[in-house]
């Protein structure tokens, strides 16, 4: 390696705290695009997790290569670049640090080394480096921290003037209201189209828009649907990475996935699902705003916000991370080994120390300490290995701004608006964890002999449309209907179940206010994992958890709900069972097609016709079962 004989370096305090600067100061892209430095075309890796980035400088192909970043969180980040001729530069290192000062001050430290090539480096890189681009990140630094130091929620304006036609924004603004969205989010949303930087309306996450703005977040995400559809916002689809959790692949459609994807910065193939690997993006439409997708840095700590720390740790060596840590469930991995640790950091002072030691060996890795205080913690990392290792700590827990494909699709709007968007025949991808709800409308053919044809007729085809309202109220969508029966699915077990309770609640005490007989609907529901498929070129379900849904909705006798454990369990549906004070009656049951038998539980919205004090309950087999009953869901 060569060394390093130029050695510069730049300071400057901001008046505002670190907390509020290191979400802005650690986006690197912005830094280097507000100072001039090139643009990457596109990168390929090399080994170790190096990447080789092209790009161009002054109108000259350069191509260097970059080593991961290393930062721990509100504390520090560098990186290191190797550059290839012509440039007269080899290596440049570069180090920012931040340091808390009393009064909400932060002090701000750059260091730069770099190794010339010739003479014109070692000149140029001490005028061009040392001068003008050190200046130029401090009027960036001292731009940025001015904004932070007026404002909590810091709105970065465009480094370049946005191009915005503004004739077709009002247009497909206006074709939004006609959806009837809320006008003050249609402002706020065009707002941010008008006045954020280009990365910025490029990729949006729907709940993150959400957070900023103190809106409710499925109002947010269903806006966006709408503006897709008025031709404001293009949806896209990524495909995440399970290790860096970037997008290894960005796709328009659905019919484009696979079953599997290649993340280039990990090196690892894995099989994609609803659930973490796919999530719904949107960027403003072109035609409405030209946003330039350029990518000035690839690997910086606001990329991948959910990693604390990332730092090199050599072989056979041993280091200690002090960092600012909030209570979590958190992470330790290595990219070079296969071991990692899990942790968690609560609240609880009596509860956990403040330390923990991390050995990892060549075929796992170990931790002394599963629960640690939240504040100034310690990790003492070993490697025991003879390959370096770049370790990473991390949260567990995916972004709670994502919105997955499962949610998304699962979503009444979705199938309404976007009722191409489809897998490509053959392709199923999994899904950890869905709500179906079946259900069937009993006695119907007794209701054509009784009210006749064209009246029958119209309380089923109102009964549909009622449930289907009903069950996008709740953020479930219908799937589809077979006969008399509906098909639905959610995203929740605490929305499927309250959107069962009202369709329920409608049925019986709606209908007979209104002076019509109630209707008899049969409701049954089961949450787990299953497949997402094309069929018909419809988004449709498949699997054992769709089977055992449409099982549990043949045990319904009408007017109750039916749930299996998966949902009973669930603390969410429980809390809502006890809030709603329903009557609950506990069988067990073999369902038809399925060996093993079934815990399951009626659950009545009303008392059912001879009385609540009933000690049997029919069967739909005719038979009785022990009644298990009582005011108030008794768990």
């Amino acid at each position: 390696m060569e060394r390093y004989t130029i050695h510069l370096y730049s300071s400057i305090i901001l008046n505002a705290p670190v907390e509020r600067l290191w979400p802005i100061l650690s986006d690197t892209d912005r830094t280097n695009r507000m100072i001039g430095l090139p643009a990457f075309e596109r990168t390929r890796p090399d080994h170790d997790f190096i990447q080789i980035v092209y790009g161009h400088f002054l109108g000259v192909p350069v191509n260097w290569r970059e080593h991961p970043f290393e930062w721990i969180f509100e504390q520090q980040f560098s990186v290191e670049r190797e550059f290839a001729p012509p440039l007269p530069v080899k290596r440049l290192q570069t180090t920012t640090r931040f340091t808390p000062l009393p009064g909400d001050r932060t002090k701000v430290d750059v260091e730069v080394h770099m190794a010339p090539r010739n003479i014109i480096g070692n000149i140029g890189g001490r005028l061009i480096i040392g001068q003008r681009m050190l200046r130029k990140m401090r009027q960036a630094y001292r731009q940025m921290g001015d904004l932070a130091a007026t404002s909590e929620h810091v709105v970065l304006p465009p480094v370049r003037p946005p191009r915005i036609n503004h004739q077709r924004l009002r247009i497909a603004a206006e074709r939004l209201r006609a959806f009837g969205v809320r006008s003050s989010l249609i402002d706020r949303l065009t707002a941010h189209i008008l006045n954020v930087d280009d990365p910025r309306v490029l990729k949006m996450r729907a709940f993150a828009l959400a957070d900023e703005w103190g809106e409710p977040q499925m109002d947010v995400l269903r806006m966006c649907l709408y503006a897709t559809r008025a031709g404001l916002l293009d949806l896209e689809w990524d495909v995440l990475c399970p290790s860096c959790r970037g997008p290894s692949q960005r796709v328009a459609s659905l019919s484009d996935l696979e079953h599997d994807a290649y993340c280039p910065s990990c090196d690892v193939r894995y099989d994609t699902n609803f659930d973490e690997s796919i999530e719904v993006r949107f960027s403003v439409n072109p035609a409405i705003r030209d946003a330039v997708d350029v990518s000035y840095c690839i690997g910086g700590p606001a990329n991948t916000p959910h990693i604390v720390a990332q730092v090199a740790l050599p072989a056979q060596g041993r280091r200690e991370i002090r960092l600012r840590l909030t209570p979590d469930r958190y992470r330790l991995r290595s990219r070079q080994m296969t071991g990692r640790v899990s942790f968690e950091v609560v609240s609880d002072a009596d509860a956990a120390l403040q330390t923990a030691h991390v050995v990892f060996d060549n075929d796992d890795a170990r931790i002394d300490a599963s629960f640690i205080r939240a504040g100034e913690v310690t990790i003492v990392v070993e490697n025991g290995t003879d390959t370096p290792a770049l370790i990473v700590i991390e949260r567990s827990d995916w972004s709670a701004h994502a919105t997955s494909a499962a949610l998304a699709t699962s979503l009444t709007e979705f199938r309404q608006l976007f009722s191409s968007e489809a897998l490509s025949p053959g392709v199923g991808i999994a899904i950890r964890s869905l709500t179906f709800l079946f259900s069937d409308l009993k006695g119907s053919t007794a209701l054509y002999e009784q009210i006749g044809d064209s009246p029958a007729y119209a309380r089923v085809r109102d009964h549909f449309a009622l449930m289907s309202a009903i069950i996008g109220a709740h953020n479930g969508s219908l799937v589809k209907t077979i006969g008399d029966a509906v098909m639905a699915v959610f995203s929740s077990t605490e929305s499927a179940v309250a959107a069962a309770l009202e369709i329920q609640r409608e049925f019986t005490l709606g209908e007979m206010a209104r002076g019509n007989p109630a209707l008899r609907v049969k409701l049954g529901l089961h949450s787990g994992p299953c497949i997402a498929v094309n069929a018909n070129n419809l988004l449709d379900y498949f699997g054992s958890t769709v089977n055992i849904a449409a099982r549990v909705q043949n045990e319904s006798i009408g007017g109750d709900i039916v749930l299996t454990d998966a949902l009973t369990g669930d603390p969410l549906v429980r809390a809502l069972l006890e809030r709603e004070r329903v009557e609950l009656e506990r069988f067990e049951r073999e369902l038809r097609g399925l060996s093993q038998r079934f815990k399951l539980t009626r659950v009545w919205v009303m008392p059912p016709r001879d009385g609540a004090d009933a000690p049997l309950t029919e069967q739909p087999g005719g038979s009785t079962i022990q009644g298990v009953t009582g005011r108030g869901a008794a768990w």
